[in-house]
């Protein structure tokens, strides 16, 4: 029996959804809230998610983008449920890898359309794809153990540079502790920060697997430990472990998808939609689940080059932040205090 997670108001899906797909021969599996639901997504590893859009605490996109971290979980079909279409969060949620989008209302018969559909295609896909068995996706940990043990190690402080724009690929590198940033350099000195990368990332895989230099310059945000794996040895491992190339292949869609998104807002974006953006992106990127509240140190010069404007354009924008209560600024920190309403911002 194909076992389906709910996510959301326990009430609600009870009545209009679990009871339905129950009678249809399919096991449901609920849990009131997003932090809930992560967890029982780890632990039960559903066929398939059903995930309501707004939730108090961990909303959808939050769901959803802890489990596309989720090795074991990142070929999970997911669909959100919503009230109402908007076209901006649509977008958003299937760039972070949904695959379907329910605007209440909708039959039963949508539902069950939906639901059959979504599960057959997923198992035509693990199906179609080398590498990709059931028990390979629930050894990816072991693999990567592996693939970053015994190796050669290296400390970097606040601002040094892990390699520059340009520079021929030696390493791939494997986040132990700490963040780092892949930025771009405009020939009038301004950075533009494309990538961020927290423990247990991969980065500069791209120029390897194009055999090309790097794009841009990796940067380290914090105290960090990263490991080296010889490209050599990189190539090796990868042409041993097809699954791993599948892995990467997905990861880097996945970057591009997003730098492309936000490269759009920075073209076009007001500047509070900008200034909001960055920081639901850094949200997303860094909360841990079972955090609460999203708190981040980051210099206002590297949350600019995140956002895409000018230091003193953000200062102006952050104290309009603070002043309506959407974030409190402590000693250099941002904790972010209204998320519904920062996200309203950014993509409205």
């Amino acid at each position: 029996m194909q076992k389906i997670l709910l996510i959301g108001n326990p009430k609600l899906l009870q009545e209009s959804i679990a009871d339905l797909l129950q009678l249809n021969h399919y096991e449901v599996v609920l849990a009131e809230n997003g932090k809930i639901g992560i967890e029982k997504a780890r632990a039960l590893h559903p066929d398939m998610i059903l995930c309501e859009m707004n939730m108090n605490g961990i909303d959808g996109l939050g769901v959803l983008s802890c489990i596309r971290k989720e090795p074991a979980l990142e070929a999970v079909p997911v669909v959100f449920l919503t009230d109402q279409y908007d076209a901006r969060a649509f977008r958003e949620v299937m760039n972070l890898g949904a695959d379907d989008y329910l605007v209440r209302p909708f039959s039963g018969n949508d539902l069950l359309l939906t639901v059959g559909n979504r599960l057959h295609r997923s198992k035509i896909a693990a199906m179609a794809l080398p590498g990709h068995s059931p028990e390979e996706k629930h050894n990816l940990k072991q693999m990567i153990r592996e693939f970053t043990a015994n190796r050669n190690t290296m400390r970097l402080a606040p601002q040094e540079t892990v390699y520059k724009e340009g520079s021929t690929p030696r390493y791939l590198f494997y986040i132990r502790k700490g963040k780092v940033k892949t930025v771009k350099t405009h020939e009038d000195g301004k950075d533009l920060v494309i990538g961020l990368y927290k423990k247990g990332d991969f980065f500069g895989y791209v120029a390897l697997l194009e055999d090309a230099p790097y794009k841009a310059t990796a940067i380290v945000m914090e105290d960090t430990e990263l490991l080296l794996i010889p490209r050599e040895d990189a190539e090796e491992i990868f042409k041993r472990t097809p699954y791993l190339v599948t892995e990467f292949v997905r990861m880097m869609a996945q970057n591009l998808t997003e730098k492309e998104d936000r490269l759009l807002g920075i073209a076009y974006n007001t500047l509070r939609k900008k200034v909001a953006s960055a920081l639901i992106h850094l949200r997303n990127k860094y909360q841990q689940p079972e955090a609460e509240n999203f708190t981040i140190r980051i210099s206002r010069e590297e949350l600019a080059s995140v956002a895409g404007t000018a230091t003193e354009s953000l200062i102006r924008t952050l104290g309009d932040f603070k002043s309506e209560q959407l974030i409190a600024i402590s000693s250099g920190s941002i904790t972010l205090l209204d998320i519904p309403r920062l996200e309203d911002i950014a993509f409205h």
